[in-house]
């Protein structure tokens, strides 16, 4: 402020003026006193501005405080959003811990299973909104649950549920076993087990067309002596028996055409002698004479018939025999085809299916050149072409061999009638009769029953039929014995009768199983039924097949197929298996009183790893079946080893019936060996042992992986726990909605909302705010 020091200053300030931007009225009672007065003059224009200051003072707070206002509602908005969530996972965590305690410690697998979830919840809920009883206590987040659900979804029923919870379960555990424990031992083997499978496939095919080629060339060998020997009622009618000359004969009947110039010399004296008779007595050969000329008439007229009866035979049966050679040749070229297809099958596969397993190996390879060699013999059993047509040019030979027959008989009937008077040539009509005998007797002589150049070509197909004879008696050898283990087979199958309790387990066992299918919206299927056969070829190539489809399995799960090998591993830890111990006695050839020995052994919880591989709802129809393919693994595994053993026999078919022989015995005696010991080694060229728990790994792995165990698994384990899978949720879902009371200005607070878009809702002067949140075991 600026003083002034002169009186006359302050005198020329009375009255109105402006000071400051403010308006200012200075009265003056003594204004020569100078500066002196200056305390007395007064400001009232300040006095009337007053309340402006007022106003813009409390505009500014009301600002500050609006912010600060909605700044801690939306901090505390914040906050409870985080809260929601931290509660909302907590509770559905806490929820879920209540899982069965008897399926995870029985089957390793988590399910619900503690009651009321929407209690659980509540109670979870509650105990982290709890406040304490104090009085001064300052809460800063007052939140309310206003509602909660929860859902339930993914039960255990479910394929791809339980799929997965098995995949969790054993992808720490399965590789490990099943690499050290199974592959390691099959690896060493895989090489010898393919080329003996490949040896005992394309025999097994060449065995059956060998056998029919062989049958058709018996065949075409039988019509060629059947044409041959269709000139036989010909040759009786001509001379019977057939010779090289016809001695004379008193007159009698004819029996063939021989006879009529052996009689004619008797018939021409009988003749004169009645012509020169007495006349005083009556002729005494009219009769005779008349018979002799009857019967040379009607003898001589039957040969053109005779002749026409064998020529259309003859021709007919040649033209059987030809088709029976056409039968051969395409019996040769298919066994050929069969041989030319397994080459390039086995070039195109390979050696050894194992040796790219990167699994180390429990003992040396065993060698599978002595099955190589044996397998490249069956090119012997093919039918040069050389031989094919010579055999072909034969029978046309022999066709052209009964020509001749055809001038020399048919030009007889001509010659012989002749007899029926007095001035016949006897020496034409005995060359005649003795020209068409020795024509036919010698297409007889020669392709007939014991022709001779029909026996010397018989004689050189035989001659490369050396071995069929051995192979037919050891082939009897190795049916009888197959038939041994199929009747075992159904005397195991029949063991099922005596089952009494454990027939209504294994009704309820389908029921939970039909339950389980239809629930995931399958269609069951009925186990295979297995089928015994007499044929033990067949035998050895299914079994053969099954160790390939093993092989092929196996190295699919160490390539990456992972499912099937998990699956197959649950399987054999968390199920039981047969006793095997159980059928020694049955084995051994003692059926007596099985049924009442198995006992406990025929209820489905005995046999639930033979249940889940094979389906049966048969007390012993899942161990029978079992029974059977282990059987049948030891004949492929004992089949190799027999054509090792017996490769020195040179036939390949010889070989293979002999090798299935070997097979067959000891398979027998390995089962027998198996229920005594519960191993058996893995072959007599490896020291590696197998159970009989690893058979039916090695059986699931190849028979497994699919919909059908699961279901099967499923339905065992509600019948032993009385727990229903499709009733236990692995999956929830819980929504919350919590609220706060909001503490200055929801209408602001709201206002804002729209702005910023807040992600709750606002409701009066509550705050509210729906979350959710899943939890899957």
């Amino acid at each position: 402020m600026r003083i002034f020091k002169h009186s006359s200053s302050l005198n020329k300030l009375s009255g109105r003026s402006r000071f400051l931007g403010y308006e200012v009225s200075i009265t003056s009672s003594n204004a020569g006193k100078g500066a002196a007065g200056v305390a007395g003059y007064t400001f009232r224009g300040l006095r009337a501005a007053e309340g402006s200051v007022s106003i813009f003072l409390i505009m500014v707070l009301a600002f500050v405080f609006l912010f600060n206002a909605v700044l801690i509602d939306y901090a505390r908005i914040a906050a409870v959003n985080v809260q929601e969530e931290r509660l909302a996972r907590a509770a559905i965590r806490s929820v879920m811990s209540a899982y069965d305690i008897e399926l995870r410690e029985g089957y390793g697998l988590f399910a619900f299973g503690g009651g009321d979830g929407n209690q659980l919840l509540s109670k979870v809920l509650n105990d982290n909104l709890y406040e304490s009883g104090r009085g001064d206590a300052f809460n800063l987040l007052p939140v309310m649950v206003d509602s909660s659900s929860l859902d339930w979804s993914r039960p255990l029923g479910s394929y791809e549920v339980f799929r997965r919870q098995i995949i969790e379960e054993m992808k720490y555990k399965a590789p490990v076993d099943f690499a050290l424990e199974l592959a390691g031992k099959l690896k060493p083997l895989s090489a010898a087990m393919t080329e003996a499978s490949r040896t005992t496939n394309v025999l097994g095919d060449l065995q059956p067309l060998y056998d029919q080629r062989e049958e058709a060339l018996d065949l075409m060998l039988r019509k060629r002596r059947e044409a041959a020997d269709s000139a036989r009622k010909l040759q009786k009618l001509l001379m019977d028996p057939p010779g090289n000359s016809i001695s004379a004969l008193t007159l009698g009947p004819l029996a063939s055409g021989s006879d009529i110039p052996a009689m004619y010399g008797d018939y021409v004296n009988k003749y004169y002698e009645d012509y020169y008779r007495d006349s005083k007595r009556w002729p005494r050969y009219t009769a005779v004479l008349s018979r002799y000329e009857n019967q040379t008439l009607e003898l001589a007229g039957r040969i053109p018939a005779a002749l026409a009866d064998f020529q259309e035979s003859n021709n007919r049966l040649l033209e059987e025999a030809a088709a029976a050679f056409e039968q051969v040749k395409a019996l040769n070229l298919q066994m050929k085809s069969v041989i030319e297809q397994a080459d390039a099958e086995a070039s195109a596969a390979g050696d050894d299916p194992a040796r790219s397993w990167d699994i180390p190996e429990t003992a040396g390879e065993l060698s599978s050149e002595p099955l190589k060699k044996l397998r490249e013999q069956v090119e012997g059993l093919i039918l040069p072409s050389s031989e094919i047509s010579e055999m072909e040019n034969n029978i046309g030979v022999q066709r052209s061999a009964a020509l001749p027959m055809e001038p020399v008989v048919s030009s007889l009937p001509a010659i012989l009638s002749t007899a029926a008077g007095l001035y016949a040539d006897h020496s034409l009509m005995t060359s005649g009769v003795l020209d068409a005998s020795q024509a036919v007797n010698g297409y007889i002589g020669s392709y007939g029953q014991h022709g001779t150049v029909i026996a010397a070509e018989a004689a050189r197909i035989e001659s490369r039929r050396t071995s069929d004879g051995e192979r037919k008696q050891i082939e009897r050898q190795a049916k009888e014995k197959l038939g041994d283990a199929m009747n075992l087979l159904d005397q195991i199958r029949a063991l099922g009768g005596s089952a009494g309790e454990g027939m209504e387990q294994y009704r309820s066992l389908r029921r939970y199983h039909q339950e389980n299918v239809s629930f995931n919206e399958g269609v069951e299927q009925e186990p295979a039924a297995s089928v015994n056969t007499s044929s033990h070829y067949a035998a050895g190539q299914s079994s053969m097949k099954d160790m390939d489809g093993i092989y092929a399995a196996m190295g699919s799960v160490l390539e990456g197929a992972r499912d099937r090998l998990y699956q197959t591993e649950y399987s054999a830890m968390y199920f039981r298996h047969f006793d095997l111990s159980a059928l020694t006695s049955l084995a051994s050839g003692s059926a007596e009183g099985a049924g009442e020995q198995l006992g406990e052994q025929l209820k489905p919880q005995a046999q639930e790893l033979e249940y889940i591989l094979y389906g049966f709802y048969n007390p012993a129809g899942n161990v029978a079946s079992a029974y059977g393919e282990i059987f049948a693994m030891r004949l492929a595994v004992r089949t190799m080893e027999g054509m090792i053993e017996k490769s020195g026999l040179g036939n390949p078919l010889v070989v293979l019936a002999a090798a299935l022989l070997y097979g067959i015995e000891q398979a027998i005696q390995d089962m027998i060996l198996l229920c005594t010991k519960g191993e058996i080694p893995l072959s007599k060229y490896m020291t590696a042992k197998l159970s009989y728990r690893d058979y039916l790994r090695l059986f699931l792995l190849l028979h497994g992986g699919g919909e059908e165990q699961l279901a099967r698994m499923l339905a065992l384990i509600r019948l032993n726990t009385g727990i229903n899978p499709i009733e236990k949720f692995t999956y929830a879902s819980t929504e919350l909605t919590l609220g706060m009371p909001l503490w200055f200005l929801p209408g602001v607070v709201k206002l804002v909302d729209y702005s910023a878009g807040l992600p709750g809702d606002i409701r009066g002067k509550t705050y509210l705010r729906t979350v959710g949140a899943d939890f899957s075991y």
